[in-house]
């Protein structure tokens, strides 16, 4: 007997042998219970069940961004908003432009990259900055220089 097809493709919607995940709220149930087996395989587990899961491209899609800045106006932090919907803090050291030019960045604790919309890209931009030593790029958060790898 096969086992059912989970698959998430390169803009975070899922699909169910061949059809997409519409129910707003069985969505959010499988992005919030998707996690890695001890191999590493991406699997949906709910209770004692589980199912693997295809990822086209990452599991999940930063959508947009919210900028902190410190009381003297420099960029302090920044949060991510992902595709389903929830939010957390961008841990700058996990971003990197991968060579398709797509940023990407870890999320849920480490455990997934995701992936930049082009939105979210547009987004952070404008507070990428280049180094005039070594040409390299880099990220400027809470008095820090994130080097993009």
């Amino acid at each position: 007997m096969n086992e059912p097809t989970l698959h998430i493709d390169k803009d975070g919607r899922w699909f169910f042998q061949g059809e997409e995940i519409t129910h707003r709220k069985t969505y959010l149930l499988f992005c919030q219970n998707l996690t890695r087996d001890p191999s590493g395989r991406i699997i949906l587990k709910i209770g004692d069940e589980q199912c693997p899961v295809e990822v086209e491209d990452t599991p999940f899609v930063v959508v947009s961004l919210m900028f902190h800045s410190s009381a003297a106006g420099g960029l302090e932090s920044i949060d991510l908003v992902l595709n389903d919907g929830s939010q957390e803090p961008l841990d700058p050291s996990s971003l990197r432009i991968r060579p398709d030019h797509v940023p990407c960045c870890r999320v849920r604790k480490g455990l997934f990259e995701a992936r930049f919309s082009r939105q979210a890209y547009q987004l952070l931009i404008p507070h990428i900055q280049q180094d005039p030593d070594d040409s390299s790029f880099f990220l400027p958060l809470g008095g820090k220089k994130y080097r993009l790898a």
